[in-house]
């Protein structure tokens, strides 16, 4: 069983998922209403500089892997947000470790 990782401020974590045959890490969603959704990252960008708030607002493309039944259209803000907050906590912690 893979760790399971918290998302500081929200009910819900991650555990990075991987697939036989497949180079692709991909993330798991644990709790709150996109439970058990499966997704990976695609190209990210992150600026070089700060905005003048102190923010560093990155680019990314994401695909979903495994919607774990979840109708397309409830695929959100929120989610776009939370898939966010997940990658800032990985850049931040750097805890990514293939085992």
């Amino acid at each position: 069983m893979s760790q399971t990782f918290n998302i500081p401020n929200r009910n819900v974590g991650y555990q990075y998922v991987f697939r036989e045959d497949d180079e692709q890490t991909y993330i798991g969603i644990k709790g709150g209403p996109y439970e058990g959704v499966v997704y990976s990252y695609g190209e990210i960008t992150i600026p070089e500089n700060e905005n003048p708030d102190g923010t560093m607002p990155f680019k990314f493309k994401y695909e979903i892997a495994d919607n774990n039944g979840i109708k397309k259209e409830d695929f959100d803000t929120d989610f776009f947000s939370l898939i966010g907050d997940i990658l800032v906590n990985i850049i931040d912690t750097e805890d990514y470790v293939r085992k």
